[in-house]
């Protein structure tokens, strides 16, 4: 059985969830191991038994023993990493967004499309469970043409001020717009052709951090359907999970609603409030298999370098997100509707 041999690049909070895979499945090694801090690089090494650990990208993207590069660095790097390895030739899996601005996002494309080399990006809600019975509600007709919606996704405020040490250089639309954007148009088969958004700034700003608190934006589809977006990093530090995730669409046969979030299969009370534990992101298994859509939807890189397997999300889906990102923060700025 051939093994991909994988240089990550990103040794943090979601660069674990790549490790994990990457060190638990046998069609996969992890030989090298990159981070800007020299000791979160060298403790993920290791972790997982890697034989390098590397503090520039560059250096890892030239070790002639790392076939595909995986990313798991802040929001606003991506673009010159994923530059760098597809011009190396490497394989590439970059967590979301793909890039922060349209021009980054579209010369990505351009070197996507003429390398033979395969670019995922790494929307795993496309593997969410909740999610896939929404798109299989939605493509069987079971609620008929959807006419409108909503759609929530939103942190609480420990994200931005806890979690996130470059939470000035993106924004909660960014950081959850893009999986929001596309669970929509994995959801209802359809493109955005035009966006209103308002945006809100001044709780964040007056803790230092520089960014907006809120991103409230109407996305209008191709079919006609018209779906109201939240993306806030202002909720209650008192929310029992850091994450609030709510869709629900309306058709003109029915309707149907998706919670992935609060769904309170578990819940415990320890001392600090009510607290729910996620288990669909990530669910126990063997040790030679992962679970949950977060851990899967990496494994599916795996498949399709391997096996010729369909990407999960390739760079044109990356391309469509971040097109209705930024149309969104210039109708946010201008106050004005945006045409894509």
């Amino acid at each position: 059985m051939r093994t991909l041999k994988v240089g990550i690049v990103g040794a943090g909070l979601w660069g674990a969830n790549h490790a994990l895979v990457f060190r638990t499945l046998p069609q996969s090694e992890i030989v090298a191991v990159c981070d800007i801090s020299r000791e979160r690089a060298e403790a993920m090494r290791f972790e997982t038994g890697a034989a390098r650990t590397y503090t520039n990208y560059e250096d890892l993207i030239a070790d002639s023993a790392v076939e595909a590069v995986s990313i798991a660095t802040p929001d606003f790097t991506h673009t010159p990493i994923i530059l760098a390895a597809l011009g190396a030739g490497k394989h590439v899996l970059s967590e979301k967004p793909l890039a922060t601005t349209l021009e980054e996002a579209a010369a990505i494309a351009v070197a996507a499309r003429g390398c033979r080399a395969k670019l995922m990006v790494d929307f795993h809600n496309r593997v969410n469970p909740a999610i896939v019975r929404v798109r299989q509600a939605i493509a069987s007709g079971e609620i008929g043409r959807p006419i409108h919606g909503y759609a929530r996704l939103s942190n609480s405020v420990l994200v931005p001020l806890k979690m996130l040490s470059w939470a000035s250089k993106s924004s909660a639309l960014w950081f959850l717009g893009s999986h929001l954007v596309d669970v929509l148009r994995f959801v209802l088969a359809d493109e955005v052709t035009r966006v209103f958004s308002v945006s809100r700034r001044g709780v964040l700003s007056g803790r230092g951090i520089e960014t907006q608190d809120v991103h409230l934006s109407t996305l209008e589809f191709s079919k006609g359907a018209a779906i109201v977006m939240e993306n806030s990093w202002i909720l209650s530090a008192d929310n029992p999970m850091i994450f609030d995730f709510k869709l629900e669409f309306v058709g003109d046969k029915g309707q149907i609603q998706a919670d992935p979030s609060h769904n309170g299969a578990v819940r415990l009370l320890s001392g600090q409030g009510l607290k729910y534990s996620d288990l669909l992101g990530i669910t126990p298994t063997g040790g030679t298999r992962v679970g949950g859509f977060v851990l899967e939807s990496i494994a599916r890189f795996i498949d399709a370098v391997l096996d010729d397997a369909p990407l999960l999300a390739d760079v044109e889906d990356g391309l469509a997100a971040t097109r209705v990102l930024a149309a969104i923060e210039r109708s946010a700025s201008s106050g004005h509707p945006v045409g894509l």
